[in-house]
């Protein structure tokens, strides 16, 4: 099978700081992957690379070929990326939010079909927002317009979505909601990259892990083999403890001295 995409020796700075070096990792379709690290370890930074707004040393491959040989518009019907600050500068409904998934499908001068609507909307009704859709987009809570945003990623209908801090403002009810609607997209094929600060989430959902340390080390692997106590501990320098809830497996910080 060949990768959906393939980061080889990728490094990332920000402000003159070495983030990561030399991170290498390969995205198969279906694959869920779950970002992990403290604030400013370069996980925006990292996704926004992926997207190919971001030019970094390194070389990144999207379906086998280089992502800065792809044009902007068959770049975007490939993968969809939700910005971390997802705002909009002009006024539009829920539903207009949503159809902005669709514009990389749509010719220069084309408006949205009624496939493109029905498209749009059965993702709004996935997220619990269809009765929402007439809404202006700036009335809405910031967990509402966080699931918006996820609704028109969701709709571009891309391979791959690289989503960041996607459940961020959601509440627990919308957090397992929209790790479900995940779940069946990846279920159908499509490759998720998921940034995340709680590492619970990778639990039952995800299958792949990469932790940035900030430091320029990484580990990127299966969750069974790289999610552990000795990992999340010194990737948030502070003793991280492994438990049970009701037979499942968590992680929980542990009351104490951050780790050295």
């Amino acid at each position: 099978m060949s990768a959906l995409l393939q980061v080889h020796d990728l490094a990332l700075r920000q402000g003159g700081r070495l983030l990561c070096a030399d991170l290498r990792f390969t995205v198969q379709a279906g694959q869920r992957w779950l970002v992990l690290g403290e604030n400013g370890s370069g996980k925006s930074t990292l996704l926004a690379a992926l997207a190919g707004w971001l030019a970094c040393p390194g070389r990144v491959e999207l379906a086998g070929r280089a992502l800065g040989d792809w044009p902007a518009r068959e770049r975007a019907r490939q993968l969809a990326w939700l910005n971390q600050h997802d705002d909009c500068p002009f006024p539009l409904s829920v539903r207009e939010k949503a159809l902005t998934g669709r514009h990389p499908h749509l010719g220069r001068w084309d408006w949205e079909s009624a496939a493109d609507v029905a498209l749009a909307e059965a993702q709004l009704a996935r997220l619990d927002l269809l009765d929402l859709a007439g809404r202006d987009l700036a009335t809405l809570s910031g967990g509402e317009r966080r699931r918006a945003g996820l609704a028109a990623s969701l709709t571009q209908q891309a391979a791959l979505l690289l989503l960041d801090e996607p459940l961020s403002q959601l509440d627990l009810r919308h957090q397992q909601q929209a790790l479900d609607v995940l779940a069946e997209e990846a279920a159908a094929g499509r490759a998720l990259i998921m940034v995340s600060h709680d590492p619970n989430h990778a639990i039952g959902f995800a299958s792949h892990v990469l932790l940035l340390y900030g430091d320029g080390r990484w580990q990127a692997g299966p969750v069974d083999e790289v999610l552990n106590e000795a990992n999340l501990s010194a990737l948030y320098r502070h003793p991280v403890q492994r438990g049970l809830i009701t037979g499942q497996p968590c992680f929980l910080p542990q009351r104490g001295q951050p780790c050295a």
